[in-house]
């Protein structure tokens, strides 16, 4: 493996759900959370939301003090403050949903590892004759596929623990949240 460095999360300012901006050094000395959502996810994204929805709960006082959660969003054409709104508050979820210009999360993306595709749907891609294109467009007529994992980082901001989306068991993701407080 390489240096730290590597693993080192850069510094970002996003825009939440609620509107406000959001740094990553409003968390400094705090293990932070980050899993990647889109909003019209049929499934593995609910999913997640749910286990950090438990996540947090099981955190207890360590929530806010030592722990924070972030989710990120992989679909900003159509995550807009409204929509993300929508998704956080209708499913009970009170942390941070970030979206932003493509041009400000691709770094962030890309300093976790993030791939991320869009595509028409099929129906779409048979009616205008534009298969195989990229969809990464502003109309809500695109699928997004993205690889990710959520990630737990470390009081200094390293990247340190990475769960893929499929494979969560939330009582060992809550022991390695719990591992970083101790340290």
């Amino acid at each position: 493996m390489g240096g730290d460095s590597e693993y080192l999360v850069p510094a970002f300012t996003l825009l939440s759900h609620e509107g406000t901006a959001v740094n990553l050094s409003d968390y400094e000395g705090k293990v932070v959370i980050v899993s990647f959502v889109y909003t019209r996810c049929p499934d593995v994204c609910p999913a997640v939301s749910a286990s950090l929805a438990w996540t947090l709960e099981a955190l207890g006082e360590d929530y806010g003090e030592d722990v924070a959660i972030l989710s990120i969003t992989v679909d900003p054409w159509f995550d807009s403050e409204e929509v993300l709104s929508d998704y956080a508050v209708g499913r009970n979820l009170s942390w941070p949903h970030l979206r932003g210009e493509v041009e400000d999360l691709e770094p962030i993306w890309k300093s976790f590892h993030v791939g991320l595709r869009t595509y028409l749907n099929d129906s779409i891609e048979e009616e205008n004759g534009t298969e195989g294109r990229s969809a990464a467009r502003h109309h809500p007529d695109y699928l997004v596929d993205h690889s990710t994992a959520t990630i737990i980082i470390d009081r200094n901001h390293l990247q340190r623990v990475f769960w893929g989306d499929q494979d969560w068991v939330p009582e060992l993701f809550l022991n390695d949240v719990q591992a970083l407080i101790a340290e």
